[in-house]
């Protein structure tokens, strides 16, 4: 794992390391590249993973998960969700290709399959890309992160600047020169909070995990989380995924 949450990392190697035999079955290897997503076993247990790759999810990425998902609930596998991921991407171009309806296939798919979900925080987490990889708000039956994750609903920087922008917009329609000092005071003090209130140890101190947990414990955590997931049955959905836009 790069120290830097901005340099993307190759999620193949943790899988590697984390399923039995380093055995990792890729589903659409060269479609939606920004998302890894095949099957494998892990202590025995059949399990689908889902893996960020390179940080943003696009429109083939949200794709290839809606129809990944719906596969594991034909076959009644769990899922395992690896996050490190700054959200959907945003932008003209790509709100006139579609990246809202094909995120919104994304996360109707996590919000209505049925099978057990487990989640585990490697990186970033960060807005809607936290809820389509099923964050803590879609009840997966085990969440854990990594010492160096973090997760937020928006960037300190993004925040910082949307308060920014307002405060601006605010003090041009009353006709009123803006203070620059107080905006960088302002903003500073919003990347510090966020900053610290997006550190593993902070949500996990109120539960918005189950644990953080040493990466080198992943595969025996997971394998556990498995085992006791299998001392129940469970079915996955065929159906009532709701209307997909296409």
């Amino acid at each position: 794992m790069p120290g830097d949450l901005k340099v993307p990392f190759d999620p193949r190697e943790v899988i590697a390391r984390v399923v039995d035999g380093s055995d990792f079955d890729e589903f659409k290897p060269l479609y939606g590249t920004s998302l890894t997503t095949g099957w494998a076993t892990l202590h025995g247990y059949p399990i689908g993973i889902l893996a960020n790759a390179q940080g943003v999810l696009f429109s083939q990425e949200s794709q290839k998960a809606a129809q990944f998902i719906q596969l594991a609930n034909q076959r009644d596998i769990p899922l395992l969700f690896l996050h490190n991921t700054t959200g959907y991407m945003v932008g003209k171009e790509y709100e006139q290709g579609g990246i809202i309806k094909h995120g919104a296939m994304m996360i109707n798919a996590v919000s209505n399959s049925k099978v057990p979900h487990l989640s585990v925080l490697m990186g970033a987490s960060y807005g809607a890309g936290h809820y389509g990889m099923c964050g803590r708000a879609y009840d997966p039956r085990f969440l854990f992160a990594w010492p160096g994750a973090k997760s937020a609903v928006m960037g300190p920087q993004q925040l910082a600047g949307v308060l920014s922008i307002v405060a601006r917009q605010s003090a041009a329609a009353k006709g009123q020169p803006y203070d620059e000092d107080a905006d960088a005071a302002l903003r500073a003090m919003v990347e510090q909070q966020i900053e610290s209130e997006s550190l593993p140890m902070f949500l996990s101190g109120r539960l918005y995990d189950d644990g953080v947990i040493d990466p080198r414990d992943t595969r025996t955590v997971l394998g556990l989380c498995l085992s006791a997931i299998h001392t129940a049955p469970y079915e996955g959905v065929r159906g009532g995924f709701g209307v997909f836009r296409m």
